[in-house]
């Protein structure tokens, strides 16, 4: 009697363990927000749990817009580009983190780096192939400036020291969301996870054992088995690409590509490269950085990566050919 009753006992819990291993499965979801493709993907021993998380993911993508929408006109970014040239305004912890950060990427490129682009970077309508005039452009262009920006870290103010002073959060947020959205999933006790927002990925943990391939877009493809120009094995980390295939026209006078990464000093479109990736363990970091390399050019940019401790990058130039960082010498295809 007693050994049936523990074989009984045995078989309940087995049945229990493989009901458990069951529900454990891959979950996905993809939504428009921020302008732009955002998907999270993540194992879940629960599949209510994995969904909700999703949920919140999203939910948390959609308030990242709220306040960093220039188009929004309530968000705090489009508050302050209305107000902050006429008098000092006070700035939530979020918007005051990625001021600093943005500062400090102005202040490691040189300036290649500023979002205060967005001063004249706010004239381009990419959708209706608008561009501003080149009178427009130069009489706009002093106020793409860093420099204009008066922040107080202790006290979290703002302040535009220039009239026509506008700032744009696009070149460094989605990478801050991305972080945010794994910290998420990472109090709800996930450990394997993708959470992407168009060009920025951050990737929690490994592929169940394995490395997630995440693979490199490349920005001319001849044919659909030409998209990717390689595959890299990562784990825990981030991963940014920006490219001029992103958000672009061509002007029908010039025949040039107007595309949205634009040189501060010119207030154009940058012409010497088509995309830059960055690895690195942020995508805060990694977003940011792909802005520094793109406008100071193959040999500056990989330069700055190689003297920064946990980069590396891969260049793509106006000719097609690519550049590899010390860490990414030879490629994993």
């Amino acid at each position: 009697m007693y050994l049936l009753t523990l074989m009984r006992a045995f078989c309940t819990l087995l049945t229990i363990g493989l009901a458990a291993e069951a529900k454990a499965q891959w979950l996905s979801d993809k939504q428009a927000i921020m302008g732009t493709e955002i998907s999270v993907t993540l194992w879940a021993e629960d599949d209510q749990k994995g969904r909700d998380a999703i949920a919140a993911v999203m939910q948390y993508m959609h308030s990242v817009d709220a306040q960093f929408s220039p188009y929004i006109p309530t968000s705090e970014l489009a508050q302050l580009n209305a107000h902050a040239s006429e008098k000092t305004m006070s700035i939530s912890p979020e918007m005051a983190f990625l001021i600093e950060k943005s500062l400090y990427y102005s202040k490691l490129s040189q300036g290649a780096f500023d979002i205060t682009f967005a001063s004249v970077g706010w004239f381009y309508d990419y959708r209706n192939s608008i561009k501003p005039t080149d009178k427009q452009r130069l009489n706009l262009l002093p106020a793409i400036n860093y420099h204009w920006l008066e922040f107080n870290k202790a006290k979290q103010t703002l302040h535009f020291a220039h009239k026509n002073v506008r700032i744009d959060m696009g070149g460094i947020a989605k990478g801050y969301a991305v972080d945010r959205a794994v910290d998420l999933l990472k109090a709800r006790g996930f450990r394997h996870a993708v959470v992407s927002a168009g060009g920025d990925t951050r990737l929690l943990g490994d592929k169940l054992g394995q490395p997630w391939r995440v693979g490199i877009k490349n920005p001319r493809p001849r044919s659909a088995a030409d998209e990717v120009i390689t595959l890299l094995p990562l784990t825990d980390g981030a991963v940014s690409t920006s490219g001029d295939y992103e958000r672009f026209f061509i002007d029908k006078t010039t025949g040039e590509r107007v595309h949205h990464i634009i040189n501060p000093k010119t207030g154009k479109s940058a012409s010497e490269i088509i995309s830059v990736t960055i690895l690195g363990p942020l995508g805060v970091d990694t977003d940011g950085l792909t802005k520094c390399v793109f406008i100071l050019g193959v040999e500056k940019g990989l330069a700055l990566i190689n003297r920064l401790p946990g980069f590396d990058t891969l260049i793509i130039d106006k000719h097609g050919k690519a550049f590899y960082s010390q860490g990414l010498i030879e490629p994993v295809q």
